[in-house]
C-alpha cells in the first residue's frame, strides 16, 4: 500500500513537472518563448540590414513613347532598377504629362537604432524613390515609384523568398513608411530623414538616363546617347505591338 502511494506521488510529480515544462517552452507568455522570439526577430533584423549595406540605388530610364494630346505632351518612360548583384529587376512603366521629368527621392537613417539603442539598424538607412511627375502635374498628382506600405523589390532579397516575407518584416516596413509622413513618430524613434528632394531632366527620345538616389536622399539623373542595340530592340518591340 505504501509503495503504491509513493509511486502515485512520484507519478503526479513527474506529470506536474512535465506540464510546467511544456507551459514554459510553449506558452506564448512564458519567458522562454518570449526570449526565443526576440532572438529570432533580431536574427531576421540582421538579415534585413544586410540588404541595406549599399549607399545608393541605381535605375535606368528611357522614353518608350512621346506624343501630343489635346491637353499637351504625354511621355511614357520605362524605369528599371539594378539589384546589388548587377542583375535587373522587372521594369516599370510611367506615363507623365509633359516632357520634363521630376523624380523625387527620400532617405531614412536610423541614427539611434530602432528597436533598441544597439540594434543592427543603427547607422543604416533606407533609400526610396518616391514620386515621378511631369511639368504639367503637381507633385501630389505624381505616380509612386516605391509603393507606399510595400517593401521595395530591391530590399526583398532573393525573389524566390518574396512570398515568404514574415509578419515581423511586414510590420517593420509598415512602420518605416509611417516615418515618411509622421513627424512626431520620427522624433519618437530618433530617426533622421531627408525628404522633398527632386531631380529634373528633359525626357528626350534616343537617350538613356541613369537615375540614382544616395544615402542622403539626393537624387541625380545623367543622360547619354542610347546604344544602337537598345534602340533597335525598342523598334522591334514597337513593331510587334503594332502587329498585335
Amino acid at each position: 500500500m505504501v509503495r503504491a502511494t509513493v509511486r502515485l506521488i512520484v507519478l503526479c510529480i513527474l506529470v506536474a513537472s512535465a506540464s510546467v515544462g511544456y507551459w514554459y517552452y510553449h506558452n506564448p507568455q512564458s519567458p522562454a518563448v518570449r526570449i526565443a522570439k526576440l532572438e529570432e526577430e533580431k536574427k531576421e533584423l540582421q538579415q534585413i540590414v544586410a540588404r541595406m549595406t549599399y549607399e545608393r540605388r541605381v535605375a535606368k530610364m528611357l522614353v518608350t513613347s512621346q506624343h501630343q494630346t489635346p491637353t499637351g505632351i504625354e511621355t511614357t518612360l520605362m524605369f528599371q532598377e539594378q539589384a546589388r548583384d548587377g542583375t535587373w529587376l522587372p521594369p516599370k512603366s510611367f506615363t507623365i504629362k509633359g516632357d520634363e521629368v521630376w523624380l523625387a527621392g527620400l532617405s531614412i537613417r536610423f541614427e539611434q537604432g530602432w528597436l533598441e539603442k544597439n540594434d543592427p539598424l543603427r547607422g543604416h538607412g533606407i533609400m526610396l524613390f518616391t514620386r515621378i511627375f511631369g511639368q504639367n502635374q503637381t507633385p501630389a498628382q505624381g505616380l509612386p515609384i516605391d509603393q507606399p506600405g510595400k517593401i521595395p523589390d530591391i530590399y526583398r532579397g532573393d525573389p524566390k523568398e518574396v512570398a515568404r516575407v514574415s509578419a515581423f518584416e511586414n510590420e517593420l516596413w509598415d512602420n518605416f513608411w509611417r516615418l515618411v509622413d509622421d513627424k512626431s513618430f520620427r522624433a519618437d524613434k530618433g530617426v533622421e530623414t531627408a525628404g522633398g528632394k527632386a531631380v529634373y531632366f528633359k525626357a528626350v527620345p534616343d537617350r538613356l538616363f541613369t537615375v540614382t538616389v544616395d544615402a542622403r536622399g539626393n537624387p541625380t539623373a545623367v543622360g547619354e546617347p542610347m546604344e544602337p542595340i537598345i534602340r533597335e530592340a525598342m523598334k522591334q518591340a514597337a513593331t510587334t505591338r503594332s502587329v498585335q
